[in-house]
């Protein structure tokens, strides 16, 4: 009998938490909505850099502590959309790395790949890993959208911006 009450206090416990655990969950997403709204309701603005920075990180906390929940790479998607027009690429890098380590199935994956390439050619200017990128990215998604701007970027990697006008001027000669 003894083992049956200490079941159900168990049961109930577990029960309580989980419902703990959803109510908490549900708060920081109502939150991010609604911080969301704020951030993006004037598009005219530029968007305010501290409530980007505050939007950031509240997407990296959901992700934190809901990382099996399906919002978890979306939300890392988008802080590191943030953190790159915020003009941070390492933070980006980190939250696509995220992504790229542990959401092998979130739908914009092959953009993740694309955008670290990209990321790292222009913001971090390290050719070597963005080679590896757009390698990846040409190799695992030959039919995306994209794959033709990867090749391009892989074509003009690490050419001075007087070299690219010169291709581009002798390309518009043909």
């Amino acid at each position: 009998r003894n083992g049956l009450l200490l079941m159900l206090a168990f049961a109930i416990s577990l029960l309580v938490s989980c419902k703990h655990e959803k109510t908490e969950q549900k708060k920081l997403y109502d939150e991010i909505t609604a911080k969301e709204t704020e951030l993006y309701k004037d598009k005219t603005e530029a968007i305010d850099k501290d409530k980007a920075i505050e939007m950031v990180r509240m997407y990296a906390e959901y992700a934190d502590k809901y990382t099996t929940d399906t919002l978890a790479p979306e939300y890392l998607f988008r802080a590191a959309e943030i953190s790159e027009n915020a003009n941070q690429p390492n933070n980006a890098i980190t939250y696509l790395t995220r992504i790229e380590e542990n959401y092998k199935d979130y739908r914009n994956y092959p953009l993740c790949v694309f955008k670290k390439a990209y990321i790292y050619e222009n913001y971090l200017k390290n050719q070597e890993k963005a080679r590896k990128y757009y390698e990846k990215f040409i190799a695992d998604y030959p039919d995306h959208e994209l794959a033709e701007a990867a090749n391009s970027s892989l074509m003009f990697l690490g050419m001075s911006d007087e070299d690219l006008i010169k291709v581009i001027e002798k390309l518009s000669k043909e």
